[in-house]
């Protein structure tokens, strides 16, 4: 019965190191924090689009990478900003700039396949090539497999956490909380420390681990690249990492309680 309680305590507590990462991760992909976070870090200095029609697009690729992977709506944000900034340059009495996309080939905005053909030629400055696409496809489809994937996982934490709790007493449930939280410390202060050394290898292995097709480096005056910068994932980052380590914390804190 011990051997089977000390396995039992070992899944348990790399189910739940998991865990608070998954819920890291789950608090940045609520939709008001990408506005947020786009909100203030949008480039719009580089841009020919100004700060709100890069949020505009930044949430439809939210929602396209992480929600109802609509490629209509996507493709309706994308032209609705060209749309308004083609109206602010004819107000001023200018004329579109090359590689603009070509508005008035759309018909019916109703047809993605319409509003995608507006892109064909245009510059990434103001569209989504098929490789971007191609890269929020993978972002899309990634999401799509973890996801119950972490369910499964969690689920494994809570039984683990119940089962050691009835079975092995506070001092082997206090072992795992502070196990689990040890993990998370030792895990992001490593990936933290890669970060500040390198920041530029850490997110090209990050990267290279997850999309292997190589389909996610960009010009920095693209539209994907203004609209979501570096600056962006940074903050995005410490948001998820912060909200794993305050929840390794709250769990050192109850096995601390349980010992006492």
């Amino acid at each position: 019965m011990k051997f089977f309680r000390v396995i039992v305590a070992i899944i348990t507590t790399l189910a739940l190191s998991v865990s608070f990462v998954v819920a890291g991760l789950a608090v940045c992909a609520f939709t008001p924090l990408t506005h947020a976070l786009a909100s203030g870090c949008s480039d719009d200095a580089t841009s020919p689009f100004n700060r709100t029609q890069l949020v505009k697009v930044a949430d439809a690729t939210r929602e396209y990478s992480f929600g109802n992977h609509s490629d209509l709506e996507l493709y309706k944000a994308i032209y609705d900003v060209n749309f308004e900034y083609r109206q602010s340059i004819y107000a001023n009495g200018g004329q579109t700039p090359s590689g603009f996309p070509n508005l008035d080939s759309v018909t019916d905005l109703s047809n993605p396949q319409q509003l995608k053909g507006a892109f064909n030629g245009a510059s990434e400055v103001y569209c989504y090539t098929d490789n971007v696409m191609s890269h929020l496809d993978d972002c899309y489809n990634l999401t799509a497999f973890m996801f119950p994937i972490a369910i499964i996982v969690v689920a494994v934490a809570i039984v683990g956490l119940v089962f050691t709790g009835v079975t092995g007493r506070k001092k082997w449930l206090a072992g795992v909380l502070t196990a689990s939280c040890i993990i998370i410390l030792v895990s992001y202060i490593g990936l933290l420390i890669w970060g500040f050394v390198d920041f530029n290898s850490f997110f090209s292995m990050f990267h290279q681990l997850f999309f292997s097709k190589g389909n996610w480096e960009f010009p920095f005056d693209s539209l994907l690249i203004c609209a979501l910068p570096t600056k962006f994932w940074v903050i995005m980052g410490i948001v998820a990492v912060v909200v794993s380590v305050l929840l390794a914390s709250f769990a050192a804190i109850i096995a601390g309680k349980l010992r006492s």
